[in-house]
């Protein structure tokens, strides 16, 4: 049976973005707070980083953002519901997509490109009593960078696109789901995550034909970027990712969900890692350093069949003495 709870939860998170998504720079912090608990939890990227309450939400994040590209259009390509599956506790709701504007104005102290942009982001919001009561907000600075002429890491070993959303596009998940599937779905997820984390986060051959389809597609973050098929996801991907970086710990996710054919988690951070190899061009680094990361995914069947990755890779930088956002407020656009 469906659970009722769900579309509840869903109805909500749908007024608080039309509630958002309305209001000017300057009603952003009333527009926020009308759904959200008076003490929400605000997680979000380097630098925006955590947030109590929405008057610090807005000034951090959604004023900034406005003032830059407002008004925005949110252009969604996943939304799906679901319990916690970690140690935690809660009914979560994701949605994943773009927020479209024109960057007419500085942001985080970055020149305007005076054209159209794209801020990739992904949402988690936990519900409770009738509100929602934490919110982890992950945004693609770094695609937003490339888009307004902004070189912040050296050349990206995957492909540098606009993340495109399901291949099936069947990723907005409004009405009520069949139960049955959304555990398959996590439960996948889970056997593949606790299969790498027995792998020190290696990626062979037999663990990708045990747990993904032969056309899979990995959606990766700016500066990084996409990569399909087994051979070019350990091309772009997990070659590079595991020659630089040594690893330390596995930190455990926040919460993991699905609801139907998607599913996913975030961690904060996921992992801990050292850059003693160099990583994404950047110099060696002894220092141990975070990777607050979200993965989500399709399945087709018994396997996986797409993944959507954010790495806070701004942070994981910053954590080993590299500010990129820094660098990058002054350099002439190409």
């Amino acid at each position: 049976m469906a659970d009722s709870r769900l579309q509840a939860a869903k109805r909500l998170v749908i007024e608080h973005y039309q509630a958002v998504d309305a209001a000017g720079p300057n009603e952003a912090a009333a527009a926020f707070a009308r759904h959200t608990a008076p003490d929400i939890l605000w997680r979000g990227m380097h630098p925006f980083h955590e947030q109590t309450g929405a008057d610090a939400v807005s000034e951090a994040f959604l004023a900034p953002l406005k003032h830059a590209m407002g008004p925005l259009q949110r252009r969604p390509d996943i939304f799906f519901a679901g319990e916690n599956r970690t140690e935690g506790t809660g009914l979560w709701v994701v949605q994943m997509g773009h927020l479209m504007g024109l960057w007419d104005g500085e942001f985080l102290g970055l020149p305007p490109s005076r054209r159209i942009a794209f801020l990739r982001y992904v949402d988690f919001h936990r519900i409770e009593n009738g509100r929602i009561a934490e919110t982890a907000c992950f945004t693609d600075l770094i695609s937003l960078m490339y888009q307004g002429g902004l070189h912040p890491l050296p050349p990206q070993t995957g492909a540098a696109v606009l993340t495109p959303g399901p291949r099936t596009h069947d990723g907005l998940l409004y009405d009520e789901q069949d139960p049955a599937e959304g555990r398959k779905t996590i439960e996948l997820i889970i056997g593949m995550i606790d299969e790498l984390v027995e792998l020190d986060v290696r990626s062979p051959v037999e663990h990708l034909e045990r747990w993904w389809v032969p056309d899979m597609c990995w959606f990766g973050p700016g500066g990084i970027g996409a990569s399909a098929f087994f051979k070019g996801y350990h091309r772009g991907h997990t070659d590079p990712f595991e020659a630089g970086l040594e690893f330390i710990s596995h930190n455990g996710h926040v919460t993991r969900l699905a609801e139907g054919r998607f599913g996913g988690f975030f961690g904060w951070p996921s992992m801990t890692m050292r850059a003693t190899g160099g990583f994404m061009g950047m110099p060696a680094s002894d220092r141990p350093a975070d990777m607050r990361i979200v993965d989500l995914y399709r399945r087709d069947g018994d396997r996986l069949a797409e993944n959507w990755i954010f790495i806070d890779l701004l942070h994981f930088f910053a954590m080993q003495g590299l500010d990129i956002l820094e660098r990058m407020r002054e350099v002439p656009r190409t």
